[in-house]
């Protein structure tokens, strides 16, 4: 599966040759499903069970998955055996924000198993994201069994990621231009390590594991402390555009007349759809993301009323301009785009409805995600898991302690 964010559209071949790509469809499968009955696995493969059952034999062998005796049931005939994925394979999720990073341990099937915020007191650099990285594995590897596996890193960028360089291009609430930071985080953890725009991992996740599950084009919002971010499912297939830039749907232009947003330029979407436009009016300095809704539910001022008001129209214009390019059937929003979907859902379907082309705005869905606070964790992981779930039996895993290479 890798990058794709669905499995929807890929059926089993029955030749020999195709055995990489048939392993790589069924652990994809048990992966997104948590768990699953061989015969789901024969359903959704379109292989026959003899084949089903071979390949499911040959990723227990290696460690990746798990078979278990079927729950009790009163259908007739012998039950199917319940396919999981192996707790002994895990990821590493890496999320450096404005106030530090935030790092997370996640189990194949997208379990969140421990997740830390590591706040920072001064301005992070990207070497301080390296060495806090190394410092988490450090420590929370004496919490993990020792049969535990590490696949590698996936990290989460709040900016602009040059995917074929493996460099951050530009993350301007960070600071940063044009930082190596893959090799920086390698060369501290001795891991694999793949980079990409937290927005874009939270589609992935959101469309595998949340909101998005089911559909195959799906536009996600995220707002947080360093920004509003997005990412883009069209036919079941990550937009990326040249050198993974594209998406980068916080700076369409809103308000010509607007603000000057951090990249820049004046009026982006994501300077006028802004926590921190929020925080200046409420009253009550820097509120979390997770405490924005009872802020807006429970202690909303006058002044926070009549900004909410302000942003609802906003993020609607913005929501209305991506359906037209689009045509999503579903539009997910997450960080305070979430909360304030969620204080002012009525007058953002109300803007919606007015600004986006009939057709377009009649079919999408507009939608909270699910995931919350384990979206960005699930999208980093699922993008280090990206190698084995293409090749499950030839992708190196590493030991949890030592770091050294093992085979499956």
């Amino acid at each position: 599966m890798g990058d794709e964010v669905s499995d929807r559209t890929v059926r089993g071949s029955r030749n020999e040759e195709t055995r990489r790509r048939n392993l790589s469809l069924v652990l994809s499968a048990v992966h997104a499903g948590g768990e699953l009955t061989r015969s789901d696995l024969t359903r959704l493969s379109g292989l026959n069970r003899s084949t089903v059952g071979a390949l499911v034999g040959d990723l227990v062998s290696a460690g990746l998955v798990v078979e278990a005796e079927p729950r009790a049931t009163h259908q007739a005939g012998r039950p199917s055996p319940v396919v999981r994925p192996s707790s002994d394979v895990v990821a590493v999720s890496v999320n450096p924000d404005v106030a530090g990073v935030v790092c997370a341990v996640v189990g194949l099937g997208g379990e969140v198993r421990l997740r830390e915020t590591i706040l920072t007191p001064e301005h992070l650099t990207p070497e301080d994201t390296a060495l806090l990285t190394k410092d988490f594995l450090e420590k929370v590897s004496k919490e993990f069994p020792s049969t535990t596996r590490v696949v590698g890193v996936g990290v989460a960028i709040p900016g602009i990621v040059d995917e074929q360089r493996n460099t951050v291009r530009e993350a301007p609430h960070l600071k940063w231009r044009d930082v190596p930071l893959v090799s920086l985080i390698e060369e501290e953890v001795t891991l694999p390590v793949r980079m990409a725009n937290d927005a874009t991992l939270g589609v992935m996740a959101e469309s595998m594991f949340g909101a998005g599950a089911g559909f195959d084009d799906v536009v996600y919002l995220n707002g947080s402390v360093s920004g509003l971010g997005g990412g883009v499912v069209s036919g079941g297939h990550l937009v990326k555009g040249v050198r993974g830039f594209g998406a980068e749907l916080g700076h369409i232009l809103i308000n010509p007349q607007g603000a000057v947003c951090a990249c820049g330029r004046l009026g982006c979407l994501e300077t006028e759809v802004n926590i921190q436009r929020i925080w200046a009016v409420s009253g009550e300095g820097q509120v979390g993301i997770d405490d924005l809704d009872h802020l807006y539910a429970q202690r909303a001022s006058a002044a926070l009323n009549t900004e909410l008001d302000r942003q609802a129209d906003a993020l609607a214009a913005g929501i209305a301009s991506l359906l037209n390019i689009f045509a999503p059937a579903r539009v997910i929003l997450g960080g305070h785009v979430g909360a304030l979907f969620e204080a002012r859902s009525d007058r953002i379907h109300e803007g919606v409805t007015a600004q986006a082309l009939a057709p377009v705005g009649e079919e999408a869905s507009l939608v909270r995600n699910v995931l919350r606070e384990r979206m960005v964790p699930i999208g980093s992981a699922q993008l280090a898991f990206g190698p084995l779930l293409a090749d499950p039996v030839n992708t190196s895993l590493f030991e949890w302690g030592s770091r050294a290479a093992v085979a499956n």
